[in-house]
């Protein structure tokens, strides 16, 4: 197996302002001293030349093996580092080692520091991604906490930010093979002003970041039996986004052909690989009925105070507060590999 990536220390003082000051001092002796000047002095003098000239890399001193892959081989190796989960499901920082997962967050920050800028304008945003790993609440509450057997499969996000929509499709199993449900978010998506501030603080200043806006939310009931309904029983919540809160935002922080990291605006970790999964997304007049359906109203950004005044229970379970005192994996989560 390949050994942890070791923790990331601190950033060294720049040495380059210690050596121009000694390179300038010598300079200005050469310049009082006669022309027979020393081999000492010209060999100090041409070193001085040489570190002023060289990459700040060579003067702070070496990095990690691995900071110095490319982008694209540290992304392999993090997608390497993922398990495959029991159902297809996402695997998260409730159901994976807790070594593991630091091992995996590490790896995903050390990809970061060398994304791109602009990704949020890159055409290979738009298709359809597949989640594979997160720390966020929702997904660490959906893999750990479903009742009556059910646990969740793959998850989805189709995104198309030329038309502004985007949806998170979770699928629902049975471990009996009793029933199949599935979540749906709907939502509009489109390019942040530069230099907004999501709700961690974190400010837009390398083009990576989309507003989004959740529409709609939905649980459905799809299959029984393993026979599919002919109609799919549904439950539709009207999302209203709490005008006092920070606008949801997620930056693309690495993307290529094959692999997308995003950040929440709570700074939560999602990594997807782009996989088209089975459920395409809803046309621009489907989103529409459903839109036109109504449903019981919640406001989100506001606290999971206010969620439990009307929310379905549903929507309670899913944005719960993540227990804290959990540190290894629950029994029902399984790790395939």
């Amino acid at each position: 197996p390949r050994a942890a990536r070791p923790t990331l220390s601190s950033p060294r003082p720049p040495r380059r302002a210690a050596a121009r000051v000694e390179c300038s001092h010598l300079e200005h002796g050469n310049m009082r001293q006669p022309t027979s000047t020393s081999r000492r002095t010209a060999l100090a003098s041409a070193l001085c030349g040489a570190l002023l000239s060289a990459p700040q890399a060579a003067i702070t001193g070496p990095v990690s093996a691995a900071e110095q892959l490319p982008a694209a081989s540290l992304a392999a190796e993090l997608l390497a580092l993922i398990p495959s989960m029991e159902f297809g499901a996402p695997a998260t920082n409730a159901t994976v080692p807790p070594a593991l997962a630091r091992k995996i967050e590490a790896r995903a920050a050390a990809v970061e520091r060398q994304a791109a800028r602009d990704n949020a304008k890159d055409p290979r945003l738009s298709d359809s991604w597949r989640l594979i790993y997160s720390n966020g609440r929702e997904i660490t509450n959906l893999a750990t906490g479903l009742p009556l057997g059910f646990v969740l499969g793959k998850t989805y996000q189709p995104v198309d930010v030329q038309t502004g929509r985007f949806e998170n499709q979770g699928l629902v199993e049975h471990r009996l093979g009793l029933a199949r449900a599935s979540t749906l978010v709907i939502g509009d998506v489109r390019l942040a002003p530069p230099g907004t501030l999501n709700a961690a603080g974190t400010r837009n200043e390398r083009g990576n970041r989309v507003d989004v806006d959740f529409r709609r939310l939905t649980f459905g009931l799809d299959a029984v039996l393993g026979k599919p309904l002919e109609t799919p029983l549904r439950k539709v919540v009207v999302t209203r986004q709490n005008p006092d809160a920070a606008q949801p935002a997620n930056d693309v922080t690495y993307l290529d052909a094959t692999c997308r990291i995003t950040r929440g605006g709570d700074d939560a970790l999602f990594i997807f690989v782009r996989e088209r999964g089975n459920r395409p997304m809803l046309s621009l007049e489907e989103r529409e009925a459903l839109f036109a359906e109504g449903g019981a109203a919640i406001t989100t950004g506001s606290g999971d105070a206010d969620l439990q005044k009307g929310a379905p229970p549903e929507l309670k379970a899913l944005l719960r507060e993540e227990r804290r005192d959990r540190v290894e994996p629950i029994a029902s989560s399984r790790v395939l590999r």
